[in-house]
């Protein structure tokens, strides 16, 4: 059994959470029938996805970096 990096651990955790976003979101848009709702609705929905997925990325990424600092 390999020991891994705390910043490889939080590099997979970042990975896997960025993932798990796109999938609820993807599950949401088919499960809300986005596809066949108003282009307003299509709009909010993609702007909320583009937010919580930014959210997550850029909260991913400082504890990446605080990782391989060492904190």
């Amino acid at each position: 059994m390999t020991l891994e990096s705390p910043g490889r651990r939080v590099f997979k955790q970042f990975i896997v959470s960025v993932v798990a976003v796109h999938a609820i979101a993807i599950a949401l848009y088919y499960a809300l029938d986005i596809p066949h709702s108003t282009p307003g609705m299509q709009r909010y929905f993609a702007w909320a996805w583009m937010a919580v997925t930014l959210g997550v990325v850029f909260a991913g990424l400082q504890r990446l970096k605080r990782a391989r600092r060492g904190r």
